[in-house]
């Protein structure tokens, strides 16, 4: 990708990738596996049920998983669905694609310590609010599915995870910087680590072979200016998912100071008028709320 050099610095770009190569070698690497069949399934055109119902069935707690969501009161089905074929019939397969990716993602955010007001529950609660208006916005305001879009949303924020797990002295500094000096998390980020969570997110998601939109989505999710103008209308609307998200304090803010007038100018580029972003982030706190009440988010079991 052309501005991928002009986003990182080498020496910034250098101590990053270091840091993928200590996420690789751990705990994350069995989930790097499973996530990238499923982006793969969600990016080709030619992928079938079959497909997704091979990697869903090869890792028993993800089945597991998706066959107790696939039962639960928010999906509502009157018979018992046993199996992953059922399941695949019963919610649908781009349905179905999504969920499996979220509850393989989740598994990324199950440690819940809490620290100046960050968690990874928070986190996580947060990051499926933006998948979710991310797939609204495309949907009613686009008439698109957005194969990445949903994707975009979820893993956003993955290089905070990152930074919980392998940077934990340096992040909860800059936790306790961005709320004791009221400013932004990437900010607090930048002067202490010398680089932020998207930076983080773009090297993962590119040393993950992610598709180059879902790439760059990541690592401008806070600067969609900066991104590749074929990639302007899966970042400008992250852009604007995240900022209702946060304005509407829905899961973790890291960012509570987002430029109002960065949102409007995206808004207007994409034709979009804020009284229907209101009535999609309605839908999506209804839609969070149904979720926490099934047990999506583990503090609400």
């Amino acid at each position: 990708m052309e501005n991928k050099d002009n986003i990182m610095n080498n020496e910034k770009s250098k101590e990053i990738k270091e840091l993928i190569e200590k996420v690789n070698k751990s705990g994350i690497s069995s989930i790097k596996e499973v996530i990238v069949q499923l982006v793969g399934v969600i990016n080709d055109p030619k992928s079938s049920a079959k497909d997704l119902q091979k990697i869903i069935e090869r890792d028993p707690p993800l089945s597991s998983k998706l066959l107790k969501h696939a039962n639960s009161a928010y999906y509502g089905f009157r018979k018992k669905i046993s199996g992953i074929q059922e399941a695949i019939v019963g919610i649908g397969f781009n349905a179905l694609k999504e969920l499996a990716l979220n509850q393989k993602l989740c598994e990324l955010f199950q440690k819940d310590d809490r620290y100046d007001g960050y968690s990874r529950n928070t986190l996580w609660k947060h990051s499926v609010a933006v998948a979710l208006c991310n797939k609204l916005i495309y949907m009613r305001e686009f008439s698109e599915i957005g194969e990445n879009v949903y994707a975009a949303g979820l893993l956003h924020n993955i290089g905070i995870i990152v930074e919980d797990q392998f940077l934990q002295g340096k992040f909860r500094e800059a936790l306790s910087e961005s709320e004791k000096n009221n400013q932004n998390l990437f900010d607090a980020e930048n002067r202490i680590m010398g680089f932020n969570h998207a930076e983080i997110g773009m090297t993962m998601a590119e040393n993950w072979n992610f598709p180059d939109d879902l790439v760059m989505a990541i690592g401008c999710h806070h600067d969609p200016e900066r991104a590749d103008d074929k990639f302007k209308k899966i970042t400008s609307t992250l852009y604007i998912s995240d900022y209702a998200c946060q304005v509407n304090n829905i899961g973790y803010i890291d960012a509570p100071y987002m430029n109002e007038l960065l949102y409007k100018k995206f808004l207007n580029k994409l034709k979009i008028k804020e009284e229907a972003i209101d009535i999609i982030i309605e839908d999506v706190q209804e839609e969070i709320e149904n979720m926490g009440k099934s047990g999506w988010f583990h503090d609400e079991k």
